[in-house]
């Protein structure tokens, strides 16, 4: 079975040419255009605040371990 990508890429623009041509037909491709965005943008933003959290975990985590060595080494006497 043989797909052809080519004739798919030829509805995608003629789909296209086909909604920009009418008044609704533009709303619904900006609607389009921003679903789009947001599937794309989303997961990375997600990504983005799971890896700040933890990255600032990490570094408070390494400032605790800092802190009680400095301390440590005060009530040795180093």
């Amino acid at each position: 079975m043989n797909l052809y990508p080519e004739l798919w890429a030829q509805g995608c623009a003629m789909c296209r040419a086909a909604l920009e041509s009418s008044p609704e037909g533009k709303s619904i491709a900006a609607g389009l255009a921003h679903g789009i965005l947001m599937l794309l943008i989303l997961p990375y933003a997600v990504l983005a605040t799971f890896g700040f959290i933890i990255y600032r975990a990490y570094r408070k985590k390494s400032k605790q371990r800092q802190q009680e060595s400095y301390s440590y080494q005060a009530e040795s006497g180093h």
